[in-house]
């Protein structure tokens, strides 16, 4: 067996195999009154602006080059974010010195996860939030095999919903491209895709709404992949499934923001505007989303949050 073969099939092990740990809510020694149940407050649909986010890592961008310096750019970034007032995204290639600079102009707005917490190079794929919209509730990471099967951090937050209380997932992922130095690195993108499908499928048993961002390296096979085996749906309105058939609709992007099913995602935009351009070598994917009570209800009160899943993660 090849040394690539064993990489390959010794991650998906490790990734798919074990236990989930689940819990339940036992109910209490008898019901609420009546009286009081009316009271309660009825929750609020919770509103937030989602973005997946490639930044292009500074180092990327040497000195003496055509694009500006990463500390530059991410300058740029911060504009961006704020143009399209965006309340949580999924970086890709936030590298540690664009994420120090990010924090220092910022002074406090943004909190990301895993940040500078862990290995420098694990900065480079995180989620953030507004600070001022999120609270982070618990937080990790799961491992996928990146540039030929090596092993990569990726995080995996669930964060609260100041104005609402709602809980959500958010997860964000980068999968290995086709490069001129790494070439063949399909089985490592499939194998990181059954990791991220697995998650899903994982999470999906809470009830508590989900969404994934991330630069893919994958157009329509990652898409039809994703929303045939795990219960997700693509934030852009012209990939969708329907009666069991893939209907991506050529997309042009490599990024994807997916959500479950009973989310409500609109306004999608793919901006490639002069100010990404100079920015980033990715377009910004940004979607509104709407979460109902009444499709999730078991996001809200919830004073105690499931711990996170237990990695490795089972099959099914």
């Amino acid at each position: 067996m090849s040394r690539v073969t064993r990489v390959t099939a010794g991650l998906i092990a490790t990734a798919l195999a074990g236990v989930l740990t689940v819990t339940t809510v036992q109910p209490g020694a008898s019901a609420a009154p009546a009286t009081a149940a009316a009271t309660q407050a009825v929750p609020r649909p919770a509103n937030f602006t989602i973005s997946s986010f490639n930044v292009l890592g500074a180092s990327h961008t040497p000195a003496g080059g055509s694009r500006a310096a990463g500390t530059t750019r991410i300058v740029w970034a911060n504009q961006l974010l704020e143009r399209h007032h965006i309340d949580v995204a999924g970086f890709q290639e936030l590298q540690a010195p664009q994420l120090t600079k990010f924090l220092a102009i910022t002074k406090g707005e943004w909190a990301v996860y895993p940040g500078l917490q862990l290995n420098r190079i694990d900065s480079e794929n995180s989620v953030g939030w507004r600070t001022d919209k999120f609270t982070l509730v618990s937080a990790t990471t799961l491992t996928i095999p990146y540039f030929n099967g090596n092993p990569r951090r990726m995080p995996l937050v669930l964060l609260r919903d100041r104005a609402t209380g709602m809980l959500a997932y958010f997860a964000n992922f980068h999968n290995p491209a086709e490069t001129a130095k790494y070439r063949n690195q399909g089985r490592y993108r499939a194998a990181a895709t059954t990791i991220e499908i697995a998650l899903q499928n994982a999470l999906y048993r809470r009830g508590i709404p989900r969404f994934m961002t991330g630069d893919m390296n994958e157009r329509a096979p990652y898409f039809c992949r994703v929303t045939a085996e795990s219960p997700v749906i693509a934030a852009r309105p012209t990939s969708y499934r329907r009666d069991g058939v893939c209907y991506a609709g050529r997309p042009r992007s490599v990024d994807w923001i997916f959500g479950a099913r009973k989310v409500d995602f609109h306004n999608y935009v793919e901006d490639r505007s002069p100010l990404v351009a100079k920015t980033t070598d990715h377009p910004v994917i940004v979607s509104d989303v709407t979460v109902s009570p009444s499709k999730l209800p078991r996001a809200w009160n919830r004073p105690v949050a499931p711990p996170m899943p237990t990695f490795p993660l089972p099959t099914s």
